[in-house]
């Protein structure tokens, strides 16, 4: 009966179109993410997607390794070097693109150094320009005081807990990083929760008509009458939304990470998150988040499906219950940029959707002198709501009244 009900939804016209549209967005975000690759050759020409990758992972290679102090000390130098050079202090435009390219190889390590020694919040893209060998010592030691003189500087209300939580966690980030070409990780990480936002609409539009499309079709005296009509038939209808929910989120997002990771190489799966993000106040690998960010989506599409179907069900209504995936997963962040919303919104079903961003925020929350980030709430929270909705969904439609 689960394939029958799963035959039903994809019979439906409209839900095969929608199945197109999800096939044309993994293509048009595969094509933007590979074309946010770029590079600079030795000639100052510019190349981007996959020959701009291969380009950097040649340069980013002999760099490939831990980060100790002489390694810093080498990039300043090497970074100092080129630009008292003569194509650096061109004025051709040409020329300074030539002195530009031959910073590349060690670009994510000059980035790191501005990252560490810029002002909390005042990141200065020049910083690394302006540093000695010297400063190579302090490198790891940087990152830390500099977030001590944040919290001491009032610019931001937290108590001693949470300042002693985040220096805590800033504290136990293992040291020195490792470092090689990770090309394919710095340009999925600002596409993904794009997509499998879109994702997530598009999967809570097919389920939304699950249950309310027997009622539509006057197909519900016949279905309630049958002999597991308010049992066995029920649990299909739920069963089946789920599988689709599940089956359809894995495939697509299972496509998108593997044909970036195939066309731009999966080197850098291993480095620390603190290269894509400053701030982070998890202490993972790029790998590590982005299967955080992929089980977010996960559970916050599972919710907005369930919900949604929970809502065909009780109305009998499919536009409203397919409308039910964009209020819960778009209204807040859409209402976040005309108004001030309360920290308590950063525990929205929305925020599931945007673990990118979460990563590098202070979202924190202290429970009887326990102090925890957003992710430990967020994610047992809605996935514990996933599981209760299941039966939820199944009681709510057992009970309907044939009119």
């Amino acid at each position: 009966m689960i394939r029958y009900e799963i035959k039903k939804i994809f019979s439906k016209t409209m839900n095969k179109a929608a199945l197109l549209v999800m096939t044309a967005i993994l293509v048009i975000v595969c094509l933007f993410t590979l074309n946010s690759v770029y590079c600079t050759d030795e000639s100052g020409g510019h190349l981007s997607g996959i020959a701009a990758a291969k380009k950097l992972r040649e340069m980013q290679e002999p760099w490939s390794g831990h980060l100790t102090e002489d390694v810093f000390a080498e990039v300043i130098r090497k970074n100092a070097q080129i630009n008292g050079s003569e194509e650096a202090l061109s004025d051709d435009i040409l020329k300074q693109n030539q002195a530009y390219a031959k910073k590349q190889g060690f670009g994510d390590i000059l980035n790191l150094l501005n990252d560490m020694f810029s002002p909390y919040r005042d990141w200065d893209p020049f910083m690394a320009d302006r540093l000695t060998e010297e400063d190579a010592k302090y490198v790891y030691e940087k990152r830390i005081s500099g977030l001590k003189e944040f919290l001491d500087s009032g610019e931001e209300h937290f108590s001693e807990n949470e300042k002693a939580f985040l220096v805590g966690r800033y504290e136990a980030l293992k040291t020195p990083f490792y470092y090689e070409y990770m090309g394919a990780w710095a340009a999925l990480f600002p596409k993904v929760s794009t997509f499998i936002l879109l994702l997530a609409l598009m999967i809570g539009f097919l389920v939304s008509g699950i249950f309310s499309d027997e009622f539509q079709l006057k197909a519900d005296s016949i279905f309630f009458a049958s002999r597991l009509g308010r049992s066995k038939a029920v649990l299909s209808k739920t069963a089946a939304g789920f599988l689709v929910t599940t089956v359809l989120y894995i495939v697509f997002a299972f496509l998108y990470t593997v044909i970036m990771l195939a066309a731009l190489g999966a080197g850098g799966a291993d480095c620390p998150i603190q290269f894509q993000f400053r701030r982070c106040i998890y202490n993972i690998t790029n790998l590590q988040a982005y299967l955080l960010i992929i089980a977010g989506g996960y559970i916050g599409t599972l919710f907005a499906a369930t919900t949604a179907m929970l809502v065909s069900a009780k109305t009998r209504n499919t536009a409203l219950a397919a409308a039910v995936p964009f209020l819960i997963l778009c209204t807040f962040p859409f209402l976040s940029r005309i108004i001030p919303l309360p920290g308590l919104c950063t525990l929205f079903p929305d925020r599931l959707m945007d673990i990118f961003n979460m990563l590098h925020d202070f979202s924190l929350y202290e429970i009887g002198g326990t102090v925890m980030d957003a992710l430990v709430i967020v994610f047992p929270v809605y996935f514990l709501a996933c599981v209760v909705l299941q039966p939820v969904v199944y009681g709510v439609f057992k009970r309907v009244e044939v009119k």
